[in-house]
């Protein structure tokens, strides 16, 4: 009844336009560009955004990534020209501002181990000063690696934290990753947007 009641609000907004007017429908929402000035200040609308710097390593230096030991190569790479490459069980890490896990859509990476080891350590860390750790299993081509499922269900994300290994086998213990993502519905202020004033009417 509710979704009923606001499409029909949203037909009648529609209707109701002036002549000329610029109006725009995208999804669930309703923009009407005639109402819009760059002064505009005030309410957000969900934007999905890998929250993330330098997710890719294609800056070709790690900032704002912290280790204790990992590098960026331009040998090898999924996507771009850039990699960041570990020999041995050492760390990469990233903060990032607190964001609620239930606004987190995914956690992913591409990833390798060229040894077929198939073992690396990664955190998730949490503003409570505390981390969870879990074992992902890379290929010895690029892989695909879904985290999202080892999230906690409420909390605050501040981090993550990739390892490498070291043992295993008589080749070199190396480790590689790119493009990670962690994907996260975040507010975006209306005064920015060039899409004009957002209604907010869902159907």
């Amino acid at each position: 009844m509710k979704r009923s009641l606001l499409f029909l609000a949203l037909g009648a907004l529609t209707a109701a336009v002036p002549a000329g007017a610029q109006t725009i429908e995208s999804g669930n929402y309703f923009y009407d560009l005639s109402e819009y000035t760059p002064a505009q200040n005030g309410g957000s609308f969900p934007v999905l955004s890998n929250i993330l710097s330098n997710a890719g390593f294609e800056t070709g230096a790690l900032p704002p990534w912290t280790t204790s030991g990992w590098s960026v190569t331009g040998a090898d790479f999924y996507a771009g020209a850039y990699s960041a490459e570990s020999f041995g069980n050492v760390a990469v890490e990233q903060a990032v501002a607190p964001v609620d896990v239930n606004d987190i859509t995914s956690i992913t990476v591409w990833a390798k181990q060229p040894e077929g080891v198939a073992f690396a350590a990664v955190d998730f860390l949490y503003d409570d000063a505390t981390f969870d750790e879990f074992l992902i299993a890379p290929g010895v081509d690029w892989t695909f690696v879904d985290m999202t499922s080892q999230l906690r269900g409420s909390g605050n994300l501040v981090g993550i934290r990739f390892y490498g290994y070291s043992g295993g086998g008589p080749g070199e213990d190396l480790t590689r990753i790119d493009d990670a993502s962690i994907e996260a519905n975040v507010g975006v202020p209306v005064g920015v947007s060039t899409w004009g004033r957002v209604k907010q009417l869902y159907r």
